[in-house]
């Protein structure tokens, strides 16, 4: 509990309208359904509910403080029972006293951000599993979860509301936490969930087309990212594929400690456009095997091996990404490399199931253009590595989300149509659109490819895994598409149990 007045110290408000300075509060709501006796409810404008039009009902249930944009008529019952302070934005607002009522605790623990299109959470995973091999105890938060040690609790958002963030890290502080690892969202960036937070690190993957129904643009998306590094102070560290094109965007003028990777082909002229950076690790010596990769990483003019788990060249960035910032917070090389061969990344990242027949599938939760193609490259590079005299074939099985980016379904489709030999368009995650329709956009990513007989439609998911996997033979692989780790299906409004490994291991 927390005495209101030391809470309004640490708010950006505009105006006040206190009934009693002396009110301990209980606790913080942006929900007026669960709002109690002297709790603070914050009125936060969503993008389908208007939290101000639940002030009364929030007050009635017993919240003595409104934090809101929009003042109703505070000399009217209820509204005249409760303090108001106006502030021009709710969700910092939330983060700001949420960081206050749980006592700062990201001033205690380790905090590490991870952003970008792709490859978050497998960084993450990856990272963890050094910190933990050099003995730290670890919690996590992003995609597939929240891990306390080796507790886990299901996440709804890759990055939860900045309330139930510092009650996350109220908890893993209770739990003896030293290292968090978080996946940042754009969307958590730009609705200030992550504000507030202080972080010692922060890793910049790449930046590819996402979520342009909600940023319309790849600058604004690229604006988005760099929240994240403006925020950094000059003690904390940020590592950036300096290959990404989008990265000085995203990076210049960072207080942090700013140190690059990239591989051989990066050109002078690239390399200029990132200013004043401290350093850079440049990837080498590449080899990917159908169950791991081994490359090199120059460090400090040190050329050092390594070999991870999974294959994929962007896994190989990612675990760039995770050693370097092992590195600049003092684990040793050997620690760092035993840490990555006790990992085997993240679930429903390139998840690897042998058939009985001797194919392959991979379960992957590539779901925008950019991660299509290249799990499809993957894949097919993966093909090129059996030495055997029979025709292999590439069968890729996918599908787009429903009230998502319409955009990005076209392009997909176009992929596919380039990269794979047989390909199976089904439904994802429909939600309330109908999945003819979404399929249908798809499609006319490959139109105008004639006279192919290599393309099937077949909108039930399970069906769809089920014919890839009957049609297939010995050395093939099927890449199943979209949603990865998921274990559910939302059609319409109804979350459904559904898992593409579960269905795999029925049929294999």
């Amino acid at each position: 509990m927390k005495q209101l007045t030391d809470i309004i110290k640490h708010i950006t408000y505009s105006e006040l309208y206190i009934n009693n300075q002396s009110i301990t509060i209980t606790g913080i709501n942006y929900n007026s359904g669960l709002c109690k006796q002297n709790n603070i409810f914050v009125a936060i404008q969503g993008e389908k509910l208007d939290g101000h039009t639940y002030i009364k009902d929030a007050i009635e249930k017993g919240a003595s403080v409104v934090i809101c944009e929009k003042l109703p008529n505070i000399k009217e019952e209820p509204y005249n029972n409760a303090s108001f302070i106006v502030v021009n934005n709710s969700r910092l607002a939330l983060a700001e006293i949420s960081n206050v009522f749980y006592n700062f605790p990201t001033n205690k623990l380790k905090v590490i951000g991870i952003t970008g299109t792709n490859g978050k959470t497998t960084t993450t995973f990856l990272l963890k599993s050094i910190l933990e091999e050099a003995g730290k105890k670890v919690g996590m938060i992003g995609t597939t979860g929240i891990f306390i040690g080796n507790q886990k609790i299901e996440a709804t958002h890759t990055t939860p509301e900045s309330l139930e963030l510092m009650q996350i890290f109220t908890n893993m502080l209770e739990n003896d936490i030293e290292y968090v690892i978080m996946e940042i969202s754009s969307h958590s960036l730009i609705l200030n969930r992550v504000a507030k937070i202080k972080f010692i690190a922060a890793a910049f993957t790449n930046l590819t087309p996402e979520h342009l129904d909600f940023h319309k643009t790849m600058i604004n998306y690229a604006k988005a990212k760099k929240i994240l590094f403006d925020n950094l102070d000059k003690e904390a560290l940020a590592i950036i594929n300096a290959n990404d094109e989008y990265a000085p965007i995203i990076t210049n003028n960072t207080n942090a400690k700013k140190i690059l990777f990239a591989n051989k082909s990066i050109t002078k002229e690239q390399l200029d456009k990132h200013n004043n950076y401290n350093s850079i690790a440049y990837i080498c010596n590449e080899k990917l095997q159908i169950k791991y990769s081994t490359f090199s990483l120059n460090i400090d003019n040190n050329c050092i091996n390594f070999k991870i788990n999974i294959p994929a060249y962007f896994n190989i960035e990612n675990a760039a990404t995770a050693i370097l910032i092992a590195y600049y917070l003092n684990i040793n090389i050997k620690t760092i490399q035993d840490g990555l061969a006790k990992s085997y990344g993240a679930p429903g990242r390139l998840d690897a199931i042998h058939l009985n027949n001797n194919a392959t599938v991979y379960i992957d939760y590539s779901h925008t253009p950019d991660a299509l193609e290249k799990a499809l490259k993957t894949c097919k590079m993966l093909l090129n590595t059996i030495d055997n005299n029979l025709k292999t074939n590439l069968i890729c099985v996918f599908g787009c989300g429903g009230d998502r980016d319409k955009t990005k379904r076209p392009i997909m489709g176009k992929i596919a149509a380039g990269n794979a030999d047989y390909i199976i368009i089904t439904d994802d995650n429909p939600r309330t659109e109908n999945n003819l329709d979404i399929i249908n956009d798809i499609k006319s990513g490959i139109d105008s490819i004639k006279n192919r007989n290599n393309i099937l439609v077949i909108p039930d998911r399970e069906q769809a895994i089920k014919k890839a996997i009957e049609i297939s033979k010995e050395n093939d692989i099927i890449l199943i598409a979209g949603k990865g780790h998921e274990d559910y299906q939302i059609i319409g409004t109804t979350k459904i149990h559904f898992s593409d490994k579960e269905i795999v291991l029925k049929y294999k």
